[in-house]
């Protein structure tokens, strides 16, 4: 199959939705599909050491939105151009739209289309004044769209809360990304040592994330004498306010990693000893949850709809009331003192996680492309 894959987000910045399509595109590849994936441009764009074909299709710029940040990309002259000849002439058996509300290019694309379309919802909304308004509006736009698509996934059944999908079947199909690379830091030495449990979060600096919930929590570890170090893997608008606050309370240990690269995050799951994911909404599912679990470090979350839906039977006892600091530092308290623990959690994540690998979902991305090409070729013929 000819297949496009269709992002809405900046393919180069670190981030679950990239993640997934990268790992997903080089899975197919792998099964013999040949695979494109269809970006905004977002100015210069490093060299790629994964070899997937990308074209860019439109200007993307920044929009901050319900505490967090996203992409509205739009296509127009000579943009509009290349696009509509890429999608007349690029010969695709299916095109898959991921975070397909993500104004406008996505919609760009689907208005041209005449072959075999697939939708991927990965949003889900907050419990707030504002993330019920969005999720009428996307319920309102599902209403019409879901019927249009030739398949219909939820990376979750989190999503599924902001789509009217009556007599449309949701397929939920987890995201992916290459998690066998993580086992192969196991062992190696590490940077942050000298005997302290380390404990780490990754993601982007913002309210969104809860890593001002973590800060407060680590703090109370410090305050309890335990052994403990704190890794923070990212940027963000909040990194100025979580130094300031580790500086009033003078906390040991908190090290600011900053920005990294795809690459980077297996060797900083192996620099920990814990992951902690403390985001108390907006989670549909937890890409960085499943690269803990394969490589082997239990994690501490918030219990919102996307963590819950990986971190079951013991781990789900790590799973924390969402905004509530006191639980939070009860259950990294209850890692950092028990090492058997830790152990049993790290070989149940490892097992856990391939149900999450790029090579365990494509083949069950394929059968649901299959379903709707010949979904397509019923409604038209001539596709």
């Amino acid at each position: 199959m000819k297949i496009a894959q269709i992002c809405p987000y900046d393919f180069d910045r670190p981030g679950g939705v990239q993640s997934h399509i990268r790992d997903l595109s080089l899975a197919l590849e792998r099964l013999g599909h040949e695979v494109t994936v269809i970006a905004p441009e977002m100015g210069a764009s490093p060299e790629r050491p994964w070899g997937l074909k990308v074209a860019r299709a439109g200007r993307a710029r920044k929009v901050r939105w319900g505490a967090t940040n996203f992409e509205l990309t739009l296509a127009l002259g000579e943009d509009r151009k290349r696009l509509d000849a890429l999608i007349a002439d690029g010969g695709f058996d299916v095109i898959h739209y991921h975070t397909m509300w993500v104004p406008l290019v996505p919609y760009q694309i689907f208005r041209r289309s005449r072959t075999a379309n697939v939708a991927t919802f990965h949003d889900t909304t907050a419990k707030t004044l504002g993330g019920r308004m969005l999720r009428t509006l996307f319920r309102s736009i599902s209403k019409r769209l879901l019927p249009k698509l030739d398949a219909v996934i939820a990376v979750s059944p989190a999503p599924t809360e902001n789509l009217r999908a009556r007599e449309v079947t949701v397929h939920i199909v987890p995201p992916c990304t290459d998690l066998r690379r993580f086992a192969d830091w196991k062992g190696r030495a590490r940077k942050y040592g000298n005997g302290r449990i380390n404990i780490l979060f990754v993601g982007r600096l913002e309210k969104r994330k809860g890593v001002q919930h973590l800060m407060h929590a680590y703090a109370a570890l410090c305050e309890a004498k335990l052994p403990v170090r704190l890794l923070i893997a990212g940027s963000g608008p909040e990194e100025k306010r979580l130094r300031s606050f580790a500086a009033l309370r003078k906390l040991p240990e908190v090290v600011f990693i900053g920005s990294f690269e795809t690459g980077d995050t297996p060797g900083l799951y192996g620099e920990s000893d814990i992951m902690c994911a403390p985001s108390p909404y907006g989670e549909s599912f937890g890409i960085v949850i499943a690269e803990a679990m394969a490589s082997g470090k239990p994690v501490v979350a918030a219990a919102n709809e996307g963590y819950r839906h990986l971190l079951t039977g013991e781990a789900a006892r790590l799973l924390v009331t969402p905004g509530d600091e006191g639980a939070l530092y009860w259950a990294l308290r209850s890692l950092v003192v028990d090492a058997a623990l830790r152990n049993r959690l790290c070989e149940w994540g490892r097992t856990e996680a391939m149900r999450y690998d790029s090579e365990t979902v494509a083949p069950q991305l394929v059968a649901i492309y299959q379903e709707a090409i010949a979904k397509a070729k019923a409604r038209n013929p001539r596709i």
